[in-house]
C-alpha cells in the first residue's frame, strides 16, 4: 500500500490515503501510471507522516469534507490525463 523511496518521498497505492494527504497540502510529485490497475501516488514525505496516516485508519484525524471533495476531484482527473506523471 505504502512505502518509503529512496528520494525521500512517499508513495502509496491508496486512493483515499493520497486524497487525504493532498487534502492536507501534501506535495503530490507525480503518479506513477505504469500498473494500468493500480496507479501509485508519489508525494514529498514530512516528518510525522507515517503516525499521520495512521490516524487516518484508526479514525483519529479529522479532515475539511470540502477539501477532501476537492482533492478526490483533483485526484480522478490527474489519474486520467498527462498533467502530472
Amino acid at each position: 500500500m505504502k512505502n518509503q523511496t529512496p528520494d525521500n518521498n512517499f508513495t502509496t497505492s491508496d486512493f483515499y490515503v493520497a486524497a487525504f494527504l493532498l487534502a492536507y497540502k501534501y506535495q503530490l510529485v507525480g503518479i506513477n501510471k505504469t500498473d494500468a490497475r493500480r496507479f501509485r501516488f508519489v508525494f514529498v514525505d514530512q516528518p510525522g507522516r507515517p503516525q499521520f496516516v495512521e490516524g487516518y485508519f484508526l479514525g483519529y484525524t479529522d479532515v475539511n469534507a470540502k477539501e477532501f471533495v476537492l482533492a478526490i476531484k483533483e485526484l480522478k482527473s490527474l489519474m486520467y490525463n498527462d498533467a502530472i506523471s
